[in-house]
């Protein structure tokens, strides 16, 4: 029994211990999490702010250089100030009175009592003045009132110009806000004393709260665990003041929050414990098969048997800590291609049988002092530890693609598995086990970017310009956002020509993006990241109701019969409402559906997941044409032309390009050719761009065909509508 109780005392003393260092290292982890939130909050506000303040000072410069022409009201019509920019913009007069306003039907008021106004009045070097959020008597709905003086030529006070805005826009517009947690909350500060805009959680941003004076020892103390005064929620928090703004940023993270997944271990710890010194106390004996079976189950993949990522972590801290930056520890990170469908199509069943199967492959692969881990879902790690860990990892990736050379026996049949692995080196003292992971991570997906497309295995080291690359598709990623939220996408129009006539008999919609700082940027350089993000869903659907609004226009000027081609992404189909956002503007422009032609990329026609094939069938259905585009690029074959349910052919460019010099591009064009005129399939030959390869295409006779030789990409306003090109 004296034994027993020695063990109890010694096991609750590791558990507390346990505990605490858990407890510290869990707000060690909140702390930074809170001050990076902080950061990208800072920089979203300095951003908003920044864009209201464009349009308080656009309308300022209109007004002062021409007050007895300037209309606010036209430029409410020709879409220059509109909701997307501004909840309302009003023009006070020198003594208060509203001289104009783009709310409609709004009745006189006198907003000479108004401090902002008051403030104009009286120092006319106050620049921009951010309100305290009121009640607009003109707009009636709570607002922040961005403001700036107006001068008379003179320099007197000619009033002020208001741009009013919802408190909800400093907050609710924040691209990060889902990683501050169901209580995490963000403010905006005032310089000027007052709370412009809180939020938590899921909640839309709201002024109501104390001044922001209540906030003040925010400022104070930096990164420390305070009641908020709004709703005494205990927040770990980060102040963030903006000079040049005028305002302050403040980030919090609930307590509750952060330690949920601490306060659950906790309770699992005290329970083991608990039931581990009764067992003790009842047998001695039978304690260390309890702990056993405990650690196993809490360390181990239950599918794989393998070591889990929470005992991969915990392995990978202290062998960081032991070792030290000196080169010596690296991490295979191994994601398998295309997994998700093999388990979608052949069930979840079949794929569990994989993984195990790959879990027993990676053990056979050769090497010493590493450990073999599942991190979940189709993702495995090996830790290596040699003297040359760099080399001893390139060693080993490359025996997995070896390893994978080798096909899987799943319900009969014969899969060949692709994998691509990320190394990352252990080299820089100031990473943590999770920056460890991140980069393996980073240097895995630039793997699988090179070789998926290809059906290859690869294998690729971390190196900054991943992080840095990484960080750019984040920033671009915003820009997307803001440049939806903006309309800063535009479309033009590439027409296709019969190649007999030279006439226009149909245009492609080509988007495109005039950046405020950058100009004009082609799709390559953004519609991956549109496509990664979903954000090409919003982007498709702008190009398709801006095409058949144009289309409309057309077809009243050019009793021509032409086609409307528009791009159509692998993403719309399968998750975006194509087919309602189709069927609505056919209707609302009036346009006979076999006139609008959806081109689909052949990877998302091929993909055979029900919903993808039951929007493309109601689609054609209702009437629309399906055409395949880039055939010849990815896993164009000509069988593929019998079995898809499509209604025309684009060959891409790639094709073109060759011919007439490449004899084999061009028997395979001309057999193409051929057969979509057996199969009855409209065809267009893109990227036609040579004298020569005209010359070469009007042996085919009547062509339809697209390419510089012809048209670059056009506004609407210069194609050849209502006359022969």
């Amino acid at each position: 029994m004296a034994v027993a109780i020695i063990i109890i005392v010694v096991i609750w003393s590791a558990v507390i211990l346990r505990i605490q260092a858990e407890r510290q290292e869990t707000r060690d982890a909140a702390v930074a999490a809170s001050a990076q939130l902080a950061s990208a909050f800072a920089q979203h506000i300095s951003k908003t702010v920044h864009d209201a303040d464009a349009v308080v000072s656009w309308v300022k410069y209109e007004y002062e250089r021409s007050p007895s022409t300037f209309d606010l009201g036209k430029y409410q019509r020709q879409g220059l100030i509109s909701a997307d920019t501004a909840l309302q913009v009003t023009l006070i007069g020198a003594y208060g009175e509203v001289m104009q306003t783009t709310t409609s039907n709004a009745k006189p008021v006198n907003l000479s009592d108004r401090p902002h106004f008051l403030i104009h009045q009286a120092n006319a070097d106050a620049g921009l003045y951010i309100s305290q959020p009121v009640v607009g008597r003109v707009s009636k709905q709570s607002t922040l009132q961005f403001t700036r003086r107006l001068n008379h030529p003179d320099g007197s006070f000619a009033g002020v110009v208001v741009v009013s805005e919802d408190p909800a826009y400093l907050t609710d517009g924040f691209y990060n806000r889902d990683a501050l947690g169901g209580n995490g909350m963000i403010a905006v500060l005032s310089d000027n004393g007052y709370l412009l805009s809180r939020r938590v959680g899921d909640e839309s941003g709201s002024p109501e709260g104390p001044p922001a004076s209540a906030y003040s020892k925010f400022a104070r103390i930096q990164r420390e665990t305070l009641a908020d005064p709004v709703d005494n929620v205990h927040r770990i928090v980060t102040y963030r003041h903006l000079a040049q703004e005028h305002v302050a940023v403040v980030v919090g993270l609930s307590e509750r929050d952060v330690f949920a997944a601490y306060r659950h271990a906790k309770a699992l710890y005290f329970l083991m414990a608990g039931l581990i010194s009764a067992m003790l106390l009842v047998a001695a004996g039978a304690v260390a098969v309890v702990i056993r079976k405990l650690r196993y189950v809490a360390e181990t993949d239950s599918l794989t048997g393998l070591p889990n990522r929470h005992l991969l972590t915990i392995a990978l801290r202290r062998r960081m800590s032991a070792i030290g930056a000196t080169g010596r520890l690296a991490m295979i990170y191994i994601d398998l291609d295309n997994f998700k469908k093999i388990n979608d199509s052949l069930g979840h069943k079949a794929g569990d049988d994989l993984l195990k199967k790959v879990a027993s492959r990676l053990a056979e692969v050769p090497g010493k002092n590493r450990l073999l881990a599942r991190m979940g879902g189709d993702e495995f790690v090996i830790l290596v530890e040699h003297v040359d860990a760099a080399a001893t990892a390139r060693d080993v990736a490359e025996a997995t693609i070896r390893t994978f050379d080798r096909v899987f026996g799943i319900h009969g049949n014969s899969y060949l598995i692709r994998v691509s692995i990320g190394i990352a080196v252990y080299t820089d003292h100031k990473s943590t086990e999770f920056d460890l992971l991140t980069e393996a991570d980073l240097a895995m997906y630039s793997a699988k970017a090179e070789g998926k497309p290809a059906n290859v295995s690869r294998c690729c080291f971390y190196t900054p310009v991943l992080a840095e690359r990484a960080r750019r598709e984040a920033e671009r990623l915003q820009e997307l956002q803001y440049a939806i939220i903006n309309r800063e996408f535009f479309v033009e129009y590439q027409p296709v020509v019969s190649l007999d006539t030279g006439d226009m008999i149909g245009v492609e919609a080509l988007v495109r993006w005039h950046h405020p700082e950058k100009g004009v940027i082609l799709p390559g350089e953004f519609l991956p990241v549109a496509e990664a993000s979903g954000l090409i869903v919003q982007i498709g659907e702008f190009v398709l109701e801006q095409a058949c609004q144009d289309f409309r226009a057309w077809q009243e000027e050019d009793p021509r019969p032409l086609t409307l081609s528009v791009n159509v992404s692998a993403v719309q189909l399968a998750t975006g409402d194509l087919v309602h956002a189709v069927k609505r503007c056919l209707n609302d422009y009036m346009i006979e559906p076999d006139r609008l032609q959806l081109e689909v990329t052949e990877t998302a026609i091929l993909d055979r997941s029900a919903i993808v094939s039951t929007r493309l069938n109601e689609l054609r259905d209702a009437g629309v044409k399906i055409v395949l585009d880039d055939f010849g690029r990815g896993y164009s074959s000509l069988s593929h032309l019998l079995d898809l349910a499509i209604d025309g052919v684009k060959i891409d460019r790639e094709f073109t390009r060759r011919v007439p010099d490449d004899r084999s591009a061009a028997a395979m064009l001309a057999s193409l050719i051929g057969l979509t005129r057996e199969l009855g399939l409209s065809l267009v030959v893109e990227g036609v761009e040579l004298h020569r390869q005209v010359d070469w295409l009007r042996q085919f006779g009547n062509l339809a065909v697209q390419g510089f030789y012809f048209y670059e990409s056009l506004p609407a306003a210069d194609l050849p509508i209502g006359k022969v090109a």
